[in-house]
């Protein structure tokens, strides 16, 4: 049962990666212009953010070239 779901799940995040149909990626895209630290200025109703004040998002150029981010904020209730 167990590898059945694993199985289930591998199919389901396969969909997760590649470019989608019809999408074409921006073109001339200036990652150094990108990197470092992002404050939030206006939020969309992410589940990730609920709840959260100070939310910044950082962006770092990994090794390979990829972009890395470190999302964070400040959850007042939790104190953390």
């Amino acid at each position: 049962m167990r590898s059945l779901l694993t199985g289930i799940l591998m199919l389901a995040l396969a969909g997760c990666t590649g470019i989608p149909d019809r999408i074409e990626p921006v073109t001339g895209f200036d990652t150094q212009r990108y990197l470092g630290t992002w404050f939030e200025i206006a939020r969309l109703d992410h589940s990730f953010e609920r709840g959260l004040s100070q939310v910044t998002a950082e962006y770092a150029l990994n090794d390979d070239g990829s972009i890395r981010v470190i999302n964070r904020g400040y959850n007042a209730e939790a104190g953390k």
